[in-house]
């Protein structure tokens, strides 16, 4: 029996950013969290159709808005920042300071980089990080811009505050920062399996971290070896609860009548990339479709270019407009201003993995959710045919990347290093699917091990109510 309203903890969810409402409020973290606690949404997203779809879960909706902040805490994070990378100083690091550099030098800001990075270089060692660390977080504190949420979190008195997103989310930081500072426990989910090694240091003091799998919460104690291992959970990611849920699968048949392809015919899955990441990529799009028209197949396959829906070139969309037989741009059914998926494409993009002979993408977390249906993948590691990129815009880069080497390695995915390639993979993976099906496997349960069964969200649930009761 569901405890009575007096008797239950209160928890505080923020939801920082529009993916979060996927992650945790379509999926069941709320349903259980709503039958079991007091819920409070501290949210990003106010708008009528959000405060429809999630108030009777809730107790209250209260908009979240992001703070200015003193311009020398600012700068003192991103030196910070860069020092991290410094120090850390892997593929994915390097990368970042050549970007940073490439940036400088377009808007004539060569001098201020060079003194960064001389700053960054004396910084970059573990006690110096510790402290500095430290240093944001006290300043954040007592500079902080009013005292607002200080007396919000005072008048809601919760027994546990939950940030849905460590990262992409700078709203979330500092209400995060001072329930931490009132002694309120407060839990940080880590929004992705590359965001350790790709987005910087994490600043918010968080009692307790949520993480996907057992490598996440290895190199989280690696990084930052003052966190208590006994305080970071392995809960698995409810973005991926959706595919093992039957109510999400969608028949073929009606799949395709959603899309538009034959049903009776295989068709190849192509995810791009963000365009400012994947430059020129409508050029690899287009080479791809000029080769599968050579393809020597009983049955021509189809192409379903599934866009990425936070940044796509107008060069692909004009691709999606040409009406290419046999070439298909499915709407991406996004709110465009939050971000969030609609609840609709939680379904369309399940069963566009699942029913997908194949996927290509240049290296991309699609690619673990194709291994998971045990799909063949191709990465492309080559630049677009045709374009002329700086090494610092290389895609070569991307699988190269910290995170995605060891997929790249693990025999479960098949790298095309140049266009010529692409051929003899496609054909691999259309007329003989089952090749690489052991690598896949294996790699999957290597790191993701029980953690694969749609329960994600409801250990996410449990997980927080086991901390607000402690908390009590």
């Amino acid at each position: 029996m569901p405890p009575s309203s007096a008797k239950k903890p209160h928890i505080v969810m923020i939801i920082p950013r529009g993916e979060s409402v996927r992650n945790f409020l379509y999926s069941d973290t709320l349903k259980i969290l709503s039958d079991n606690a007091r819920v409070t949404l501290l949210s990003v997203i106010d708008d009528d159709r959000f405060m429809a779809q999630f108030s009777p879960y809730v107790e209250r909706i209260i908009p979240l808005k992001q703070y200015p902040e003193k311009r020398f805490i600012h700068m003192l994070r991103l030196i910070t920042y860069d020092a991290h990378f410094r120090w850390m100083w892997g593929e994915t690091a390097k990368n970042n300071w050549e970007m940073h550099d490439a940036r400088a030098k377009q808007l004539g800001r060569t001098f201020q980089r060079a003194i960064v990075k001389f700053l960054a270089r004396l910084a970059a060692n573990r006690p110096t990080l510790e402290f500095l660390t430290k240093v944001d977080q006290f300043l954040s504190w007592h500079f902080r811009p009013n005292d607002d949420l200080v007396q919000l979190f005072e008048d809601l008195k919760p027994d546990l505050v939950f940030n849905t997103s460590h990262i992409h989310g700078p709203a979330g930081e500092l209400p995060a920062k001072i329930s931490y500072k009132l002694g309120i426990p407060t839990v940080g989910f880590i929004f992705s399996w590359d965001n350790l090694t790709t987005r910087g240091r994490i600043f918010v003091p968080y009692d307790y971290y949520l993480v996907w799998h057992q490598g996440m919460h290895d190199k989280l104690l690696e990084i930052y070896p003052h966190v208590d291992k006994k305080r970071v959970f392995i809960t698995g990611t409810p973005q991926f609860d959706y595919h093992f849920k039957p109510e999400y699968l969608l028949s073929r048949e009606e799949l395709a009548s959603k899309i538009g392809f034959d049903p009776n015919r295989p068709y190849i899955l192509y995810t791009t990339g963000m365009a400012k990441d994947f430059p020129d990529e409508h050029r690899t799009v287009e080479y791809l479709i000029e080769l599968l028209k050579e393809l020597d197949l009983p049955e021509k396959p189809q192409l379903v270019v599934r866009t990425y829906a936070k940044g796509t070139s107008e060069e692909m969309k004009a691709i999606g407009r040409r009406g290419l037989p046999d070439v298909y741009f499915p709407e991406v059914l996004w709110d465009h201003k939050w971000l969030i998926p609609q609840y609709e494409d939680l379904s369309i993009y399940t069963s566009l993995v699942k029913h997908a002979a194949m996927g290509i993408n240049a290296a991309s977390t699609v690619s673990l959710e194709l291994m998971m249906f045990d799909k063949p993948v191709m990465n492309l590691a080559f630049d677009p045919p045709g374009s002329d990129l700086p090494p610092v815009y290389r895609w070569i880069r991307h699988i190269k990347f910290d995170h995605y080497w060891p997929v790249a390695n693990s025999g479960g995915v098949n790298v095309a290093w140049k266009p010529e390639e692409m051929k003899a993979i496609l054909l691999k993976g259309l007329t003989h699917p089952e090749e690489d099906s052991d690598k896949r496997k294996t790699f999957i349960n290597r790191v993701f091990g029980d953690t694969l069964d749609g329960k994600s969200g409801e250990r996410v649930a449990h997980q927080l109510l086991f901390l607000a009761e402690h908390a009590r």
